[in-house]
């Protein structure tokens, strides 16, 4: 029986034998395919596949400046890069809108010019915020940073920001510096951004040489706020430091160099450099020539003002997104008489289309694409239209070309109060300002053109928030702007940049085309020109105002005039969720305009949204206009007013709480909802301000405000 048994289990035993003698081989074979598959990984690049050295020539740039690569290559340390370029001290920038950075450029310059120091002017997130230990006390760093929004640092700031907030053990004993910092004192955490970077540097042991400048906006004196400044870190050099100052002569830090080789192809003509450079960050998308598809006045029977909606298709570039909340950047360009007016008094009509090239003399980076034409300089890549500083005037005034002209600007730029006096009696820009001092046809042809290049700020976006639901319409975006115009008196006025270019081209796309109102006109498609008729240069950028993730989440949104118009998306896409059978929260919307025969804008789609979205949708206009004896209401007056049903939505259901508009109404509102809260909930000063605090960095507090 046993016999037998072991006989029939024989078979089996030999089969698992060579099952287990096939499993091995298996086994080799795997971790053999492995080990070459990773030795070719491995050397990829060095025994095969070699990269072509030349292949990165196939994606370059005509444009690109020389020595641009060696520039990004370079180390970020802050002691090393002094070292490397013999520099006494370190100009660090952190800049949202570009004001800042003008302004350092503008100190190295001084610094240089003056005192014979050699300044090293850097992006801060250039450098590696650690290596600031290292930098010998006998070198200076000077920060330079606007705060934007409620107290937020600028994008380049965030990684410099973090370490400051983050390094705890790390001392900066060794390191003396100086601050200056750009803000609005009508936000409510005004220049709170250099404050804190003092404070952190403080903490950290740097020491630094004199009270931290601050220039405030909320009056339009930043400029004379600078020179101040300024002057007191000129003086500081003179001293403290030991350093000579010296009269000196205009000395160009721009060659323009005239190339008739060049052929158009070559040339930059407008489309703006963020685009012409490639350039893409993480809160911000490359630059697109996008086509105006839908324009419509949003005012109803206001002669004296205007409103614009405009929408513009991303259709022909599917790498193009945005997410509901996100702004807009438009780049504008010059209106042509600004542009007419400077060519003229300059004498430079017959040169205007010339190639040429525009080179640095002290190797800092050019502010405008190169090369290029004066042309394309004067409509698109400089602000011929902003005002000039006295600083600038006083240069001017060495190259008058009479005595009356030179007295004329020497008055008005030593004299603060003569020059805030001119600015205020009428539209100067350097076009108007020379024609003033001197008229006449090529009366200015003497003063050179680096100077005048020099002068000029470069061109900035203009950035809206976007007024349409990428859920609603994904590859359509819309915007909102009130044609911000500055009455000087009965009839002057500054015309805004860029939303009267936005009212050219929605008046050149009406049928039959309209006339601008005030008789501007664009350069809207010309030879070479990169823009065709009805199209705009415009970016994306990432905003953090959003709608919450859950849909049934409550909200409560506060917007005067085109502040409303981040909420004309968000109600947009709610009603849109509900008529998909969608949980919608609670969504309540306190809107502020003058009077509804004026400017109640997009009251009709408001009243559409509110039958789709029924109980579920509120809204209350508060009127600063009324007609008859219906009372004045702003939108704080309309939130003391609903106290029971805001405090509810605030507390009890943790809502969203949204602001957007004018930095002084986004104070009186949350000053408003502070007093209700506080008296309802029986807190204190500091138990409001911890609340307010805690839902802000749970991104349930938010604003979208300007100055």
């Amino acid at each position: 029986m046993a016999a037998t048994f072991s006989a029939s289990i024989a078979p089996w035993e030999q089969t698992l034998a060579q099952l287990a003698h096939q499993t091995k081989l298996d086994d080799l074979a795997a971790f053999a395919a492995v080990t070459l598959l990773s030795i070719a990984y491995g050397t990829k690049g060095i025994l095969w596949s070699k990269p072509d050295p030349y292949r990165h020539k196939l994606f370059a740039r005509p444009q690109q400046q020389p020595g641009a690569e060696a520039r990004a290559q370079q180390t970020r340390d802050l002691a090393e890069l002094l070292e490397q370029n013999s520099a006494d001290v370190a100009i660090l920038w952190a800049s949202q809108s570009g004001t800042a950075e003008r302004m350092a450029s503008r100190l190295a310059t001084e610094l240089a010019r003056h005192l014979g120091v050699r300044a090293l002017l850097l992006d801060i997130s250039d450098v590696d915020p650690a290596t600031c230990a290292k930098v010998p006390e006998s070198k200076l760093a000077i920060f330079m940073a606007s705060t934007f929004g409620e107290g937020d640092p600028s994008d380049n700031l965030h990684e410099f920001w973090e370490w400051l907030h983050h390094a705890s053990s790390t001392s900066l004993s060794g390191l003396r510096y100086l601050a200056f910092g750009l803000g609005n004192s009508n936000y409510k955490h005004y220049n709170l951004v250099i404050d804190s970077l003092a404070d952190r540097l403080d903490a950290h042991g740097a020491k630094t040489l004199m009270p931290t400048g601050r220039a405030d906006d909320a009056a339009g004196e930043t400029e004379e706020h600078f020179l101040e400044w300024k002057e007191q870190v000129l003086a500081l050099f003179q001293s403290r430091l030991g350093y000579q100052r010296r009269e000196v002569s205009y000395e160009p830090s721009l060659q323009i160099v005239e190339d008739e080789s060049l052929e158009p192809i070559d040339l930059h003509h407008g489309v703006p450099r963020d685009q012409s450079a490639g350039k893409a960050t993480s809160t911000q998308s490359r630059v697109y020539a996008l086509p105006v598809v839908q324009t419509r006045e949003l005012f109803k029977d206001t002669n004296d003002r205007n409103c614009i909606h405009m929408e513009l298709d991303l259709g022909e570039h599917a790498e193009l997104k945005y997410k509901t909340g996100d702004h807009l950047g438009i780049w504008p360009i010059n209106p042509t008489v600004e542009v007419e007016r400077l060519l003229r008094v300059l004498g430079l009509q017959q040169r205007r289309a010339m190639p040429s090239h525009v080179k640095s003399t002290d190797n800092k980076p050019v502010k405008v694409p190169s090369p290029t034409t004066l042309d394309a300089l004067f409509e698109h890549y400089l602000e011929i239209c902003a005002p000039v500083s006295r600083e600038a005037v006083a240069l001017i005034a060495g190259f008058a070309p009479t005595e009356d002209a030179k007295a004329f600007l020497t008055k008005i730029s030593r004299n603060k109060e003569a020059y805030a006096e001119y600015l205020g009696s009428g539209y100067v820009n350097l076009g108007r300002l020379l024609e003033r001092a001197c008229e006449g046809e090529a009366a200015w042809s003497a003063l050179p053109l680096p100077l005048v290049v020099e002068t000029l700020p470069a061109m900035q976006p203009r950035y809206y928030s976007i007024s349409s639901s990428s859920v609603v319409q994904a590859r359509r975006v819309a915007i909102t702007a009130v044609v911000a115009d500055t009455s000087l008196s009965a009839s002057e006025r500054v015309p805004g940049l860029a939303t009267n270019y936005l009212l050219a081209l929605r008046e050149s796309s009406a049928q039959p085309a309209l006339a601008h109102p005030y008789g501007l006109t664009y350069s809207l498609s010309v030879p070479h020109q990169p823009l065709q008729t009805s199209h705009v240069h415009a970016h994306v950028r990432k905003s953090t105002f959003k709608l919450p993730a859950v849909a049934s989440t409550s909200i409560v949104m506060v917007g005067a005039g085109t502040g409303v118009a981040p909420f004309r998306a968000f109600v947009q896409e709610r009603a849109l969720l509900k008529t998909m059978g969608r949980d919608v929260g609670q969504t309540k919307l306190f809107f502020g305009c003058r009077n509804p025969e004026q400017d109640f804008i997009y009251a009709d789609e408001f009243t559409k949204w509110q039958s789709q979205l029924g109980d579920s949708f509120s809204m209350t206009t508060a009127l600063s206009r009324p007609h008859g004896d219906e009372k004045k209401r702003y939108v704080q007056d309309c939130i003391v007013e609903d106290a029971e049903a805001v405090c509810n939505l605030l507390i009890e259901e943790n809502a969203y709480f949204y602001i957007c508009g004018s930095a002084a109404m986004a104070r009186g509102v949350s000053d408003a909802v502070a007093k209700i809260l506080m008296s309802r909930q029986g807190w204190s000063e500091t138990e409001m301000k911890e609340f307010m605090d805690r839902q802000k960095r749970q991104k349930r507090w938010m604003q979208d405000v300007w100055g």
